[in-house]
């Protein structure tokens, strides 16, 4: 999982790592982008929802130099946020996926308080 999920930083770092025109850098991120739709089994399930989402608005007229050439400075400006979002939770995803392999159970300490002797605990008192 997240092999292939790389390109969505990408995608980010084309959005907010250049100078150039919104519509510009939105084009460039959203083939990047689509690159990580490509292999839907990388994903979470909470976030493929999001990242289709995110596809359907950026082909809403076709392809997506088509859909971006049409959209005001708003509507990119609301995509590119969508994009950052679902980049950050991708990150989050990650990093917790990282965490829970190295995560160790200590052993337990001590005798385990069975059934029986919680109850004869109680009748002693």
């Amino acid at each position: 999982m997240f092999k292939g999920l790389d390109h969505v930083s990408r995608a980010v770092e084309l959005l907010v790592g250049r100078n150039a025109m919104l519509n510009q850098r939105l084009c460039e991120a959203a083939h990047e982008f689509a690159v990580a739709l490509h292999r839907p089994e990388q994903w979470p399930e909470d976030l493929l929802p999001k990242a289709r989402q995110v596809e359907s608005r950026l082909t809403a007229r076709g392809s997506i130099d088509d859909t971006i050439s049409g959209m005001d400075v708003a509507d990119a400006d609301e995509v590119a946020q969508q994009m950052c979002e679902l980049a950050t939770a991708v990150g989050v995803a990650k990093a917790m996926q990282r965490e829970a392999a190295h995560v160790k159970v200590p052993p337990r300490k001590g005798r385990r308080r069975t059934r029986h002797a919680a109850s004869r605990t109680a009748h002693k008192a």
